[in-house]
């Protein structure tokens, strides 16, 4: 069964950034978004370190669907 982690990192813009993963369990959430989030760091002109480290993970809900992972936003849900 597959659950929807919301995936944080401390840093706020509009409001905190987050990425949402739909997954089967916490350690796969935080992997997936740890990719997304390096992504979006390469787009920084000053590189943050920390920014894809000390991510938290928080189960939203369960279902049975395919997988996924959100790009990291202070906004609300970006997919591509």
């Amino acid at each position: 069964m597959k659950r929807l982690f919301e995936i944080t990192n401390s840093f706020y813009g509009y409001s905190y950034v987050r990425a949402y993963a739909w997954v089967e369990d916490v350690d796969k959430a935080l992997r997936l978004a740890r990719e997304k989030f390096k992504e979006k760091e390469q787009g920084f002109y000053d590189p943050r370190p920390k920014y894809w480290e000390n991510l938290k993970a928080k189960k939203l809900f369960c279902a049975d669907v395919g997988a996924f992972c959100t790009n990291p936003s202070d906004e609300g849900w970006e997919i591509q």
